[in-house]
């Protein structure tokens, strides 16, 4: 009998179908039937077990274990009906599962010595099946069965079915005993061996694939290591195939999560081919050298350089707009990575990487808008990078994406705003934009809030100290009021925050008045004075010595001031650069008129006050100051006929402008004087809070040390606040009932 010459006619298959006939099918593979009965009703099954519903029937009536014990027949037609009716029914985990259970496992084993490739091919399918089974893994372990796939695997006479059996090993070698057990009798080695010198492209990515695939487990992971796996995934990279690069570069991305392998990688050259790999027309194989090139380079600086040594960084960019959304994503990945070491940093960004950020936050893909977010928070870390991305039209898209419905699209780009918000133009952009609307609405929310969000939000308050007084009511100490800080009053909930320049268009009215500290001169090139320590310490302080906590807050707050002047200077000469070359015949922007009183009181005070001996002279002295500027002390019982706004009234009429210099106002009540306090303050390096009240209250709080009798100062330093109204210099411990009286109505 020639064998596997009967094949069932599609008719007398569909009305088998049609017909109850499986348990009577299943009663002719009995023992007791001849092996003509086994043949033709196996056969008969094989045509049935296509379809769903008759694979459990055929589980239910028994059918399994008829077929696996004809698995062992000496005919050759019943072997191949036989598996053939294994594989199609163990697509169903009842049927996978039981074969065990049924001794199936020794005659699917045994059919790997089959004359016949299309029972060895059949017998594979079926344990590709079946070892998806962790049990049925375990036991395919005992019964020796992985020293038999490696054999088989190593026979070059079976070299067509060499991929089948490769996908069996790679289900197996999922298990850390089956990567011991093959390890030890030196399995693991011949295979290694076998991927990296067949001449079977089709074999070799499948090898990969099986590396990637155990490797995902930790401890396969160290074993793939001692085995020096690596070497032959790089050895694969060179391989004219895009199936066989793509899988060995997945392959090094998981290797790469040990961190012996991404050393190893790095010193075997892997580097250079990966970066060969990135111009790629095949997309799956820049997938995955972009993948391996981001885990490769993460937590590895010598890996990084060599990324940007050996030429990685203009394709890394190019890739920042792949076809592919997880190209990209690998590429914004490992770019990010790059810009942990500031000269890496500074070369890619000189490469362009900013305008290719801006189109990659354009992409629709969640993971490309979260990975992009995070190299952006990375790369846009200066004012040059923050001018650029500003140039190229990205603040708009990051303000969008704080919107995103995905939570780590959220998270990615609340830390890009962070670091874009450094600098009061990008801050002030992003508030026009409502970025600061939308984190605030992001803050009330019991799903969107995050820490990453609450950051930016503070970020942005910070570099916009206007939005920060009119949204919170508070400055604090380090939040150092400079020229063009404006106060437009206390903002409502469902109100938008508007720019100085949008306010000054606005019709005048009878509304409160927005006051505006600015000393500067709007034709001025040069920054305002940097602010200098005063020469004489605290006498309090003075013994304390070189390490006083006050003379280092003095120190820290002096710095920051010069830091904000410094780059002041700098935004303002690119701006007039701009200007220059770009608007010569444009209007020239709106800009806020100059307070020469308030610069007059500026110099006045840092003649007068600054150089006094303590900080409470100091702040006793500016109060003083303060209140004589605006009307004297007030007595509380004459605190309602004291007329303080027909003067500013009539101001507003004189100025045609709603906007009001701090330095016009001669007749001021607490928010007027509590302001000119804090701007002058802040001139002289004088340590003070703004707080805005109810009813057009506003103080300044201090933190002064209390003396003993040895002239050592007393720490804890204790809060003050300032009477600027009623005994201008008075100190008032906040916790105190006449804090309290003065703080309200």
């Amino acid at each position: 009998m020639k064998c596997f010459q009967h094949v069932l006619p599609s008719n007398v298959k569909k009305e088998l179908r049609k017909l109850s006939s499986i348990q009577p099918l299943v009663t002719l593979l009995g023992p007791d039937e001849d092996v003509l009965c086994h043949e033709f009703a196996s056969l008969a099954l094989v045509s049935m077990a296509a379809e769903f519903s008759c694979k459990v029937e055929i589980f239910e009536q028994g059918g399994l274990e008829a077929i696996v014990k004809l698995l062992s027949s000496p005919d050759c037609d019943v072997q191949k009906n036989s598996v053939e009716t294994v594989s199609l029914l163990v697509q169903d985990y009842h049927s996978r599962s039981a074969v065990k259970e049924l001794n199936g496992l020794q005659p699917l084993l045994a059919l790997l010595d089959s004359e016949y490739a299309i029972i060895q091919q059949l017998a594979l399918e079926c344990l590709i099946q079946i070892t998806l089974d962790a049990d049925n893994r375990g036991a395919l372990r005992d019964l020796e069965g992985l020293e038999k796939l490696v054999d088989f695997v190593g026979n070059k006479e079976y070299e067509d079915l060499h991929v089948q059996a490769l996908q069996v090993l790679s289900n197996c070698l999922q298990d850390v005993d089956s990567m011991q057990l093959i390890q030890t009798s030196g399995g693991l080695q011949k295979l290694l061996a076998f991927a990296a010198e067949s001449n079977v492209p089709e074999v070799q990515q499948h090898a990969a694939k099986a590396i990637a695939l155990a490797a995902k487990n930790g401890e396969n992971r160290k074993i793939f290591h001692e085995q020096e796996c690596e070497k032959t995934l790089i050895i694969l990279l060179s391989i004219e195939s895009p199936g066989v690069q793509a899988s060995a570069s997945l392959a090094l991305a998981v290797m790469s999560e040990n961190l012996s392998s991404r050393d190893v990688i790095g010193k075997l050259e892997g580097i250079p081919s990966l970066i060969n790999l990135l111009t790629s027309d095949s997309p799956d194989v820049r997938e995955g050298a972009t993948l391996a090139l981001a885990n490769i380079t993460t937590a590895n600086s010598t890996n990084c350089g060599d990324v940007v040594d050996k030429g990685g960084v203009d394709p890394l960019i190019t890739l920042l707009n792949d076809v592919k959304p997880s190209v990209q994503a690998n590429a914004a990945v490992c770019l990010t990575n790059l810009a942990t070491e500031e000269s890496w940093r500074s070369e890619v960004q000189q490469r362009g990487v900013v305008p290719a950020l801006v189109q990659a936050l354009q992409s629709n893909a969640a993971i490309v808008q979260s990975k992009a977010g995070i190299a952006v928070a990375a790369f846009v870390c200066d004012a040059d990078s923050r001018n650029e991305f500003r140039a190229e039209g990205g603040l708009p898209r990051l303000v969008e994406l704080l919107r995103s419905g995905n939570d780590d699209v959220r998270r990615s780009v609340a830390w890009a705003v962070l670091q874009c918000g450094n600098d009061l133009p990008t801050a002030t952009e992003i508030c026009r934009l409502g970025g600061l609307d939308i984190l605030g609405e992001i803050s009330l929310s019991n799903t969107r809030q995050s820490g990453f969000a609450k950051a930016a939000m503070d970020c942005l308050l910070d570099s916009n100290l206007p939005a920060k007084y009119a949204m919170t009511g508070t400055l604090g100490p380090n939040n150092i009021i400079q020229d063009g800080f404006y106060d437009c009053g206390p903002m409502r909930p469902d109100s938008k925050f508007l720019t100085l320049e949008e306010l000054s268009s606005l019709p005048t009215d009878a509304h409160r008045p927005i006051l505006l500290v600015n000393s500067k001169n709007a034709d001025r090139k040069t920054p305002s004075p940097i602010l200098l320590i005063p020469k004489e310490p605290e006498k309090s302080l003075e013994k304390l010595g070189k390490g006083s906590k006050s003379n280092k807050d003095l120190r820290s707050k002096s710095k920051i001031m010069r830091e904000r002047e410094e780059q002041k200077q700098r935004e303002e000469e690119a701006a007039s650069s701009e200007v220059s070359t770009t608007q010569q015949d444009e209007a020239p922007n709106w800009q806020p008129p100059m307070d020469e009183v308030f610069q007059g009181y500026i110099e006045e005070v840092r003649n007068t006050i600054q150089p006094l001996n303590t900080t409470t002279e100091q702040v006793e002295a500016l109060a003083s100051f303060v209140s004589n500027k605006m009307g004297g002390s007030v007595d509380r019982e004459s605190l309602s006929t004291f007329s303080y706004e027909l003067p500013i009234g009539q101001l507003k009429v004189e100025l045609n402008s709603n906007i009001i210099p701090i330095g016009k106002i001669q007749t001021g009540i607490y928010y007027h004087r509590a302001l000119l306090f804090k701007a002058l303050a802040d001139r002289i390096a004088l340590s003070c809070s703004l707080v805005r009240g109810d009813y057009n209250r506003a103080w300044n709080e201090v933190m002064l040390c209390d003396e003993v009798k040895d002239g050592q100062p007393k720490f804890p330093p204790k809060s003050y606040i300032v009477d600027l109204m009623h005994i201008p210099g008075r100190l008032m411990s906040t916790d105190s009932p006449e804090a309290t009286l003065y703080q309200r109505l």
